[in-house]
């Protein structure tokens, strides 16, 4: 059985991996790899995780690296490297076991694609490759104008988070907590407030607080978040139409597939409700439609069902909700 953990660029076992790596790469291709050093000289925040595979034994077996791409690859995209299996480990599938780790690493930290560089004098790597449904690009890197080299990329669907919640829940804050948790982590990820893209007056006709408009809208800058590299977007709205789940998914299709969809709900009690609606809207009418709309839209939430998980946002920050609802989520 291999385990596979994440190590430090420092790591021993992992450095000694990389080391053969680059004595098998030197018998193959003639002479040393350019960016043999790459480790040494990364910015810290251009890693993204290190891997190494142990066996049995706890006897290293395989690594793989991946970080920002230096290079002119599109915004948001990842780059393999040090992909190597050891001789005695081969055939076992550790591989394909750390290449599915990496693309987990990837969708974690919010990129749009995978790219990577290998030689025609590695048919093993080539065939790996295009088994996991990598497609050859055009070459990039240090050795773009080598004839053996062969590169490869996989686009990534984008992953879309929407907090759900009546009105008062705290959906909007719980959204932009979130996001700021996300991005302190080093996540490419943006966030939108659904309501701003669906005010408008007159209301369209026959489209109920204009959901129609908005998911126009998301179609029209999603493909714009997504060629500036942002493959995680988290969104506040309300959901309460089952058909809106299909909306979402299909607004951020992009070349990586539909989008990884989540819908999350936020809770509170209907009294902390009624009273965070009582001190945000000031105009005695306001408030009466607030307070009837949070209880008729809390029910019809209760009866659709439609989350995929649920936080409690009552009697705390919203920041200590963001990380309840990110660590459910496993982000």
């Amino acid at each position: 059985m291999t385990t596979i953990r994440s190590v430090p660029l420092d790591d021993p076992a992992a450095n000694s991996l990389w080391a053969a790596q680059q004595t098998e790469l030197f018998v193959r291709y003639g002479e040393p790899d350019a960016d043999e050093d790459f480790a040494l000289h990364m910015p810290p925040d251009a890693l993204v995780t290190s891997l190494l595979a142990v066996a049995e034994g706890d006897e290293p077996a395989g690594t793989a690296l991946l970080r920002w791409s230096p290079f002119d690859t599109g915004a948001g995209s990842v780059e393999v490297k040090r992909l190597y299996v050891s001789p005695g480990h081969r055939g076992r599938g550790i591989a394909r076991e750390l290449m599915t780790e990496i693309e987990t690493a990837a969708l974690r930290a919010g990129a749009v694609r995978i790219v990577l560089e290998t030689g025609t004098a590695q048919p093993e790597a080539l065939g790996l490759y295009d088994s996991l449904g990598y497609v050859r690009i055009t070459p990039y890197g240090d050795y773009k104008e080598d004839e053996r080299s062969v590169c490869f990329a996989k686009e990534l669907p984008t992953r879309v988070l929407v907090v759900n919640g009546t009105i008062g829940a705290g959906k909007t804050k719980v959204a932009g907590a979130v996001f700021d948790l996300l991005a302190e982590r080093g996540m490419r990820c943006a966030m939108i407030d659904g309501d701003y893209l669906s005010q408008a007056s007159p209301d369209a006709p026959g489209d109920a607080f204009n959901q129609g408009l908005m998911f126009e809208n998301l179609a029209a800058v999603a493909p714009v978040y997504r060629a500036n590299g942002y493959g995680c977007m988290v969104i506040a709205r309300v959901v309460e139409d089952a058909a809106d789940r299909a909306r979402y998914t299909l607004a951020f299709s992009s070349a990586g597939g539909h989008a990884d969809l989540t819908i999350a709900r936020v809770t509170a009690p209907e009294v902390e409700r009624l009273s965070r609606i009582t001190v945000r809207d000031h105009e005695p009418e306001w408030q009466a439609w607030g307070h009837a709309r949070t209880v008729e839209l809390e029910d019809s939430l209760d009866a659709l069902g439609l989350d995929d998980v649920t936080v409690s946002n009552s009697g705390r920050l919203p920041s200590e909700t963001a990380a309840e609802l990110v660590e459910k989520l496993g982000w």
